[in-house]
Parts: structure tokens; C-alpha cells; sequence
């Protein structure tokens, strides 16, 4: 019953619009937090991330990999394709891996579905591109590419460098991305030009 008139008086009142205007309110007046990103600092993301893909390795820098295929065969985009050989050892490895990251949903079951370990999805989610063939990445790339993190969810300094074009800072094992961005932008940007006149 006091709940019942509690509401009526809610209702009555607008007690729900003048709560969600009082939250709205106070984030307008609150100080904005903007992340100078890549200028000055980089999301660093959680470990549960599920970013870029990327395979692991034992400590004799063998890939995990035993090319069993189930990580192709459990996707529900059929993004993965592996090839298996027989090396020299004798042991059951991929000759080809590749992964179509235009295709990918980043589900992680080929994570799940894997029987060694070999495959996850890491941290890094820097890969958008203007040429779908630059997606598709295979064996070599992939081992690369870093892994998990320690520490994830927090913000780490960049530093962005403009001389003859921008660039991000070479830091090891990451992709000069911003180059190609502004390298292909420019060369638009230049046809346009040329097109126009």
C-alpha cells in the first residue's frame, strides 16, 4: 500500500524526470575529462580484453599450435583458416593460419575451443584500416603481436611527433599506424587537388 502511494505520488510530482534531470545537471557542471589520445596518452585496455588475436608460444619458441582446426571450425564467421604439416621434429604444425579480421566478431570461442592453449585475444585494438586486405593477417603476425596485460585499465603517456608528417614514437612492438592513416589521407587529399584543378 505505501509503496503503491509512494508511486502515485512519484508520478504526480515527476519524481523520476526531476531525479534524472538532477543527474543530467550535475555532469554538465562537473569538470570534463578529455583523453589526449594518441597525442599524449593511450588506453591501456583490461586483460580480459578481447582485442587483436595472437598465438602463443612454448619455451623453445615452438607455437603451441597442433593445428587441430577446431579453433576454424567453432567460428561462427569462418574467419580462421589453418593449413596443418608435419615439421621436422614430427609434430602436427600450422603451415598457414590466417585470420580475416574484417570477418572476425571477436567472440573468443576459438579461445575457448582451443585443446593447447595456442590461440587468445589480446590487448591491442589499434587495427582499423582503409584496405579490408590489410585485415586478413597470418601465422607470422599473429606471434608477434603482444599478448595480455598485467595490468590493464589504465591510461599510459604517448607522445605524438610531427616532423615531415605525423607519426606515433616507435615503441617496441607496436605498429606504426598513425604513418599509413596519414600517408593514405594525404595522397586523397592530393588527387582531390590534382582532380579539381
Amino acid at each position: 500500500m505505501i509503496s503503491k502511494m509512494r508511486g502515485w505520488i512519484g508520478w504526480i510530482f515527476f519524481l523520476d524526470m526531476l531525479n534524472g534531470l538532477a543527474l543530467t545537471l550535475g555532469y554538465m557542471f562537473s569538470r570534463t575529462i578529455t583523453m589526449q589520445y594518441p597525442d599524449k596518452q593511450k588506453w591501456q585496455p583490461y586483460s580480459r580484453h578481447r582485442g587483436h588475436h595472437f598465438l602463443k608460444t612454448n619455451d623453445e619458441g615452438d607455437l603451441n599450435c597442433v593445428a587441430c582446426e577446431l579453433c576454424a571450425k567453432i567460428c561462427p564467421c569462418h574467419c580462421i583458416k589453418v593449413v596443418p604439416f608435419e615439421d621436422h621434429k614430427g609434430n602436427r604444425r600450422p603451415s598457414v593460419f590466417d585470420i580475416d579480421l574484417s570477418r572476425c566478431l571477436f567472440c573468443g570461442l576459438c579461445e575457448d575451443a582451443c585443446p593447447a592453449d595456442a590461440i587468445a585475444l589480446g590487448q591491442v585494438y589499434e587495427m582499423a584500416s582503409y584496405d579490408t586486405s590489410d585485415l586478413l593477417v597470418g601465422r607470422d603476425l599473429l606471434r608477434t603481436i603482444p599478448g595480455k596485460v598485467e595490468k590493464g585499465g589504465t591510461v599510459v603517456g604517448a607522445k605524438l611527433i610531427d616532423r615531415e608528417g605525423v607519426h606515433v614514437r616507435e615503441t617496441k612492438g607496436e605498429h606504426d599506424w598513425w604513418r599509413r592513416v596519414w600517408g593514405r589521407r594525404n595522397k586523397a587529399k592530393v588527387r582531390l587537388r590534382t582532380h579539381h584543378t
